[in-house]
């Protein structure tokens, strides 16, 4: 998965990937897929941000996948 994302493809790979590990780690993964199925990428990753956004020790933090998608929806975050 690249650091970087730059395309749709791109995007839904890190999602893929963020929701795998989030499955992994035990966290609720079931209000993001509805927005997942229908390419709503912002609302799909914004239950993964609410949960670690204020708290830095948060294990997806260190998720490569939640630190690209993060930094593409900044604007939209902020």
């Amino acid at each position: 998965m690249s650091a970087v994302i730059q395309n749709d493809h791109d995007l839904i790979d890190a999602i893929d990937s963020l929701m795998r590990r989030m499955h992994d780690l035990g966290l609720p993964t079931r209000s993001m897929q509805g927005f997942y199925d229908v390419g709503e990428w912002l609302l799909c990753f914004e239950g993964a941000w609410m949960m670690a956004k204020d708290d830095p020790a948060h294990p997806l933090r260190r998720e490569p996948s939640y630190q690209a998608i993060e930094r593409y929806f900044a604007d939209e975050l902020a």
